[in-house]
């Protein structure tokens, strides 16, 4: 599933480089302090850059609560595996026992 994530991302900026270069034209850019003469490719990138990292910025807290949850299971999973063996070992016990009984008091 990773290299399906890696192969989207790699598409996606080829696509936005070539529109890029398509639309190479100088721009005005206006922002709080004053306005600043940038080429359109410069202005695309760092528009592309800004919202690549808002996106991944958005994404931390469910990765946290995914990896909390993920903790939480293979806690409960060893758990419930130890509980299980536990049961197997005391049943195979008991059987052994009840055999070594039984054998005793067939020989009575």
């Amino acid at each position: 599933m990773m290299y399906f994530y890696l192969v989207v991302i790699f598409i996606v900026a080829f696509v936005v480089a070539l529109f890029v270069q398509i639309n190479n034209y100088p721009i005005a850019l206006n922002y709080f302090f004053g306005t600043k003469q940038v080429s359109l490719a410069l202005a695309l990138f760092l528009a592309f850059i800004i919202g690549f990292l808002i996106a991944v910025i958005a994404r931390i807290p469910q990765d946290l609560v995914n990896r909390r949850r993920f903790r939480n299971l293979e806690r409960e999973l060893f758990e419930k595996e130890n509980r299980l063996r536990s049961l197997y070992s005391s049943q195979s016990v008991s059987q052994s026992q009840e055999k070594a009984e039984g054998g005793e008091s067939d020989k009575s």
